[in-house]
């Protein structure tokens, strides 16, 4: 007949538990932060917190915390059941505990008036009388079996479930770092060198649906994922999806962490992976998409939830509520604003609304926290981490300008679709981020650097002489080394040189100008050993750089470069498409290749070289145009 009664602070319980504010923590649950430890304590201060009590403030059907304090009847109480049901329990454990939850665990609740000691001390014989739900509490009494018994079940199931949460959400975020390194770390174990070939060409080179790239769903998804890139995205999906049950919030928080860490510049996992940096920008889409679905049904559950238990017109107009459906609005709209065609059109737009968007996601996600459960529970944690990540990656990048100081930068025109720069007294490799500052100054654009080297005009005149004196005649090494320095010491000088494809985006404004000032960002780049390979082959499209096969589109393009590639073997398709089967499936011995230029152009050469490498050893690079 008690069952009634008991199943209302059962149901309470249920539902309040692990969301109401309360005292600080520091970590997360499981993991620094004990949510309801001893259950048995809880479980006892529970089926008396309701009773009313006979105080001199009140005598409400609810009590005030200083009702609590003060009251000799639930004290007493609280204390013999704590000694009936916590007997496996040290005493000193259960004394920390009093002293901050029996009251209640708000931090403004006052201390108990009586120590769990000097309460139990109090009991001189076990009282017989039994204190049913909605009875005056006036005397030391035994807690309702049936009451007790639902309570602690919901609370040590509730902390479960938290602790799950939690442990699940470390998973998804570790298993992030941890299986890209010890993947790579697959290359220093002694297989034959013939096998791993074989394996990238099954495994890790060819793309997951090859027809994407020509299909209308490449325009809103992007880039198809590789074979090996999609199994490392499908490990993180049954994470997810094989525990529907735990708290969609926690393990978005989780993936928050994985997508700001991916998209990073200064993300340290390439380094120890040997990954390129655009394998983890694609992980970063989808472990953004992921994230933001995880978000959204955190959303529906909960509305679905407050719905069934009537308490949405009371909600909906708290803080936390406001602040989570700004969050979850702003992730929504991230993913539609973030698809190919638009980032590609109008870049500028995308990135600055992405920026603003991340900015209300993270912003949103941290006052939901706050006003919900304040510092209780330690969720906010998650977002520690994803402001350290984010803080120190921007740290970086302005260490990094920083160090290059503004530099001037003269753009000649080419033709009508590209430009040079050029920014002397600054060297490097690989890529950087150029600021200009003439507008827009927060804007930055990536950009290959195209050689460390600016060529003077006349200069490859002066190198061409060289080649003719040389031409047929056997001319002294050292000779031919002094006549080389000379004109290296007359005519070159050191700087970064870049070509530029004018878009209509912010680079269109740059056509009519021909000195600038500018910040750089950089280099970024890891460049790998291939020493070993008795061939390199590489293979550029649109702006290329030092290229064995280059695929251009304009001749005046290919001839401002003549200076830079003069001393290369170089085949250059003008106007029309490189036919890079003849050229990968001809090579006779085992090879290298670096293919940089178009997704198309770059899809094709992974392709071929997924078959090349199942027959001899093959090394594929690519060094992605995409963003």
């Amino acid at each position: 007949m008690h069952l009634p009664l008991a199943s209302i602070p059962l149901l309470a319980t249920l539902v309040s538990a692990g969301r109401d504010t309360g005292r600080p923590g520091h970590g997360l649950i499981g993991y620094g932060i004990e949510m309801y430890i001893p259950v048995c304590a809880y479980a006892c201060q529970n089926s008396f917190s309701s009773n009313p009590l006979v105080c001199a403030d009140d005598a409400s059907a609810m009590p005030s915390s200083t009702c609590r304090a003060e009251s000799e009847p639930f004290l007493t109480s609280v204390a013999w059941c704590i000694h009936l049901k916590c007997s496996d329990t040290l005493v000193w454990k259960i004394e920390k505990w009093w002293q901050s939850y029996v009251v209640g665990n708000q931090p403004t609740d006052p201390p108990p008036g009586l120590s769990y000691g000097t309460a139990l001390g109090l009991v001189t014989s076990p009282p017989n009388a039994i204190c049913m739900s909605g009875q005056v509490l006036n005397e030391t009494s035994l807690a309702d079996e049936m009451l007790y018994t639902a309570l602690y079940i919901s609370t040590d199931v509730n902390q479960d479930v938290e602790i799950q949460h939690e442990r699940f959400g470390l998973v998804v975020l570790l298993s992030g770092v941890v299986i890209p390194v010890g993947f790579s770390l697959l290359r220093f174990l002694p297989f034959p060198r013939r096998w791993s070939s074989a394996l990238n060409g099954r495994l890790i080179y060819p793309s997951l649906l090859r027809p994407w790239r020509d299909s209308p769903v490449a325009a809103i998804v992007s880039d198809p994922p590789t074979r090996g890139q999609a199994l490392f995205i499908a490990l993180a999906s049954i994470e997810i999806m094989g525990d529907l049950a735990n708290r969609f919030g926690v393990l978005s928080f989780a993936n928050f962490v994985l997508l700001v860490l991916y998209s990073s510049r200064n993300n340290v996992l390439p380094r120890l992976t040997n990954w390129q940096h655009s394998t983890f920008v694609l992980l970063h889409r989808w472990v953004a998409r992921i994230a933001v679905l995880q978000a959204i049904l955190h959303s529906v559950v909960f509305l679905r939830d407050w719905i069934r238990e009537d308490r949405l017109a009371d909600d909906q107009v708290l803080p936390y509520w406001w602040w989570g459906c700004i969050a979850t609005i702003a992730a929504s709209l991230i993913l539609p604003l973030s698809i190919p065609i638009l980032r590609q059109r109008i870049y500028e737009l995308f990135l600055e609304t992405h920026v603003a968007l991340s900015v209300l996601v993270f912003l949103g996600s941290w006052y939901h926290i706050i006003f919900r459960y304040e510092h209780q529970w330690g969720y906010e944690t998650w977002l520690y981490a994803v402001f350290a990540v984010s803080g120190y990656d921007r740290l970086l990048q302005f260490l990094r300008t920083l160090r290059n100081g503004v530099r001037t930068a003269r753009l000649t025109a080419i033709d009508d679709d590209y430009i040079r720069i050029n920014v002397k007294g600054i060297v490097g490799s690989g890529h950087v981020y150029l600021y200009f500052l003439y507008w827009r100054f927060w804007e930055n654009h990536p950009f290959s650097i195209t050689s460390s080297i600016i060529q003077q005009s006349g200069s490859f005149s002066s190198t061409e002489t060289i080649d003719s004196v040389a031409g047929g005649v056997d001319i002294d090494p050292e000779k031919w080394s002094r006549m080389a320095a000379d004109s290296f010491d007359q005519t070159l000088e050191t700087g970064m040189v870049f070509y530029l494809r004018l878009l209509e985006g912010g680079t269109k404004a740059l056509r009519n100008k021909t000195q600038l000032p500018v910040l750089i960002e950089g280099p970024y780049g890891n460049h790998e050993d291939l020493s070993e390979y008795p061939t390199l082959l590489c293979i550029a499209g649109g702006v290329g750089v030092t290229a064995v096969y280059w695929g251009s589109r304009t001749q005046a393009l290919v001839d401002s470069m003549k200076p830079l590639t003069h001393s290369f073997h170089l085949e250059v398709a003008v106007g029309q498409r490189l036919d890079l089967r003849t050229i990968l499936e001809g090579q006779l011995d085992n090879f290298a290749v670096v293919v940089s230029g178009p997704p198309g152009m770059m899809d094709e050469a992974c392709e071929i070289v997924a078959r090349v490498a199942r027959k001899k050893r093959v090394k594929f690079i690519a060094e992605s145009f995409t963003y």
